[in-house]
C-alpha cells in the first residue's frame, strides 16, 4: 500500500532529509519539507498534522526544533495550531505549478495573463532611473510607464512584475492596467513588438517582493527580464518578473531532428 504524506512524515526515513551541515538551521530545513507538501497538495486542507512529539521523533530533532518548524508553518497561514486539537492545515492548494513559455510565441503569454488574476500595486509616469534610461536610450526628462502588479492563480500570489514601458498613448492607464493583459494593451495603443529578448536567473526576495509574494526575505525566486523591441530594433518595453518556483515554471522544449553529433 503506498504511503501518504502524513505516513511519511511519522517514519523514521525523515531523518535522513535534514543535515546540520547545511547554513540553514535544522528547524528551517523541516519547515520547507513540511511546506512543500502542503503547498503542493500532498496534505490537503483539514488533515491534522503529527504532533511535535511524533515529529521530533521522526526527524531526530528536539521538541523545539518541531515546535519552531511548526509554529513557522502557522506565521505562515498554512496550518492553524489550537490547544488540545492539535495543528490542522487551513492552506487551500492549487493545482500543480503554472508553466510558461521559454520560448516560442507571444500568443502563449497572453493565454497565460488571462487565465490568472492580477493587483495593480503601483502606477506612474515618471523619468525612469539612469539604468533604465540607458537601456532606452531616452533623455533625462522623458518619461515611461512604471508599473508594478502581482498575479495570482486561486489567490495565492506567483509573480511579481515590475515594468518600464515606452508609450504616452492614453489607453495605456492606470484603470486597464488593473483589468486588461499588457500585451492585448500592446495591441490596443500600437505598441510593435516584433522581438523578445528573455533572461532567466534566480535571485533572493527582498522585503518588498517578499511581503507581497508572502514568502519569507532571502528567499529563492526565479527571476525573468524581458526585453521587447519594435521593427526597428528599439526597446519599447522593460519587463522584471520574480516568480515563486512552487507555483510557476518555465518549461522549453528542443528540437533535435537535424541535429547531428561531433562525433
Amino acid at each position: 500500500m503506498r504511503k501518504t504524506a502524513i505516513d511519511q512524515l511519522r517514519s523514521p526515513g525523515q531523518k535522513k532529509l535534514l543535515h546540520a551541515d547545511l547554513p540553514a538551521p535544522l528547524y528551517y530545513q523541516m519547515f520547507t519539507i513540511l511546506r512543500d507538501h502542503v503547498l503542493s497538495g500532498e496534505i490537503t486542507v483539514g488533515t491534522q498534522l503529527p504532533t511535535e512529539f511524533e515529529l521530533a521523533e521522526s526527524f531526530g530533532v528536539s521538541r523545539i526544533t518541531a515546535k519552531r518548524a511548526m509554529d513557522d508553518l502557522a506565521a505562515a497561514g498554512l496550518v492553524e495550531r489550537r490547544r488540545g486539537r492539535g495543528t490542522h492545515v487551513i492552506h487551500h492548494a492549487t493545482p500543480k505549478p503554472l508553466r510558461g513559455p521559454l520560448t516560442g510565441l507571444l500568443e502563449n503569454l497572453e493565454i497565460l495573463a488571462e487565465a490568472t488574476d492580477v493587483n495593480l500595486l503601483q502606477f506612474s509616469r515618471e523619468a525612469p532611473p539612469a539604468p533604465v534610461r540607458a537601456l532606452f536610450k531616452l533623455d533625462a526628462e522623458e518619461t515611461m510607464v512604471h508599473a508594478v502588479r502581482i498575479r495570482s492563480r486561486a489567490r495565492t500570489p506567483f509573480g511579481y512584475y515590475t515594468s518600464w514601458t515606452r508609450t504616452d498613448h492614453r489607453e495605456f492607464n492606470e484603470a486597464n492596467l488593473a483589468t486588461t493583459s499588457r500585451l492585448v494593451l500592446f495591441k490596443r495603443c500600437k505598441i510593435d513588438v516584433a522581438r523578445v529578448d528573455q533572461t532567466l536567473s534566480a535571485v533572493s526576495a527582498d522585503a518588498q517582493s517578499a511581503l507581497h509574494l508572502k514568502v519569507k526575505p532571502g528567499t529563492a525566486l526565479l527571476t525573468l527580464e524581458r526585453h521587447s523591441f519594435n521593427a526597428a530594433g528599439d526597446l519599447v518595453d522593460l519587463l522584471n518578473i520574480q516568480y515563486r518556483p512552487d507555483q510557476f515554471r518555465y518549461q522549453m522544449s528542443l528540437d533535435v531532428e537535424n541535429w547531428k553529433s561531433k562525433e
